[in-house]
């Protein structure tokens, strides 16, 4: 049976409504998109970028967002977190990268493990220079809440202070010889203290203008360890010496126990001499035995009485 004519038109318009109201809503969404804003919510240690970067408008720099902050931007900006605090660079085992080796003034390679401490300086012209050059390049960005750095970061670091950082521990390590780092440990903290002093200036080489992107920086280095086996024959020879040294000490024992039994026998004899010169000889003889429990007074056929006549 044929549709009525006023049905089908009626019909057709409402398909055309629908089509109006979907064509609608995906446009509404697709401005929804374009105009919803951006948040950013930086944590007690860390700061961000602002730069606008919506559909239409260019990528430009607005202005830095400081520690413990939430704000609404711009659709389709962007933030860039950067940490405030201090940051720790650690080199050796389960570290950020493995130990460092170096060569010591006698030739023997030696490697160490550590700690290098330092600040990004947060200034916000700085910092958004840093950005720039160098921290968009290699995303080092915070890409999580936690305070924890990115891969990007670490590829940095990689770069800009684990590179300076070999160099000066290498540079203060020709000064000395592996025993005088390896036992000494005032060497060692002047060792050190090289090290740290160096650091500022290499960082700085790395880096385009004048601006000290990198601060406050600290070293702590563990005892430098040389290879298993020049330790193995610097404990020997430490035990050898140590051997010496003990038979030396003992000698010398022996020597001064032997002089003080002189002096007591020079003692006793002057103390004969003087009973001497009191008793005489043969009284002091007799002294003697008495003193030791001997009779000195003994009988001689000389005393005895015979009557040869009777």
């Amino acid at each position: 049976m044929p549709t009525p004519p006023d049905l089908s038109s009626k019909a057709g318009a409402l398909k055309k409504v629908a089509g109006v109201g979907a064509l609608v809503g995906v446009l509404l969404l697709g401005v929804l998109l374009f105009v919803r804003p951006t948040t950013v919510s930086t944590g007690p240690d860390q700061v961000a970028l602002h730069y606008s970067d919506g559909a239409f408008t260019p990528r430009r720099f607005k202005d830095c967002v400081s520690p413990s902050t939430r704000a609404w931007d711009g659709p389709g900006d962007k933030h860039y977190s950067y940490p405030s605090s201090q940051r720790n660079y650690v080199f050796g085992e389960e570290g950020d990268r493995g130990h460092v080796t170096f060569v010591t003034k006698d030739g023997i390679e030696m490697s160490v493990d550590g700690v290098a401490a330092f600040m990004l300086n947060t200034d916000c012209d700085v910092l958004r220079k840093f950005h720039d050059l160098i921290g968009n390049r290699y995303a080092a960005y915070m890409d999580t809440a936690d305070g924890n750095g990115s891969q990007g970061w670490l590829r940095m670091l990689s770069v800009y202070i684990s590179r300076p950082l070999e160099t000066a521990i290498d540079r203060a390590g020709q000064n000395y010889s592996y025993t005088e780092l390896y036992t000494d440990p005032n060497v060692k903290a002047q060792w050190e203290t090289e090290v740290l002093e160096q650091m500022p200036d290499l960082v700085g080489r790395q880096i385009d203008g004048e601006e000290a992107f990198f601060t406050d920086f600290a070293i702590t280095l563990q005892k430098p360890v040389p290879p298993e086996s020049v330790k193995a024959a610097l404990v020997a020879q430490q035990e050898s010496v140590a051997k010496a040294k003990a038979k030396e000490a003992e000698a010398a024992a022996q020597v001064k126990a032997a002089q003080a039994q002189v002096e007591v026998e020079k003692a006793e004899a002057a103390k004969i001499a003087e009973r001497i010169a009191v008793l005489g000889r043969e009284g002091y003889l007799k002294q003697y035995a008495i003193d030791h429990g001997l009779n000195p007074y003994q009988p001689t056929t000389g005393g005895l009485i015979t009557d040869s006549g009777q």
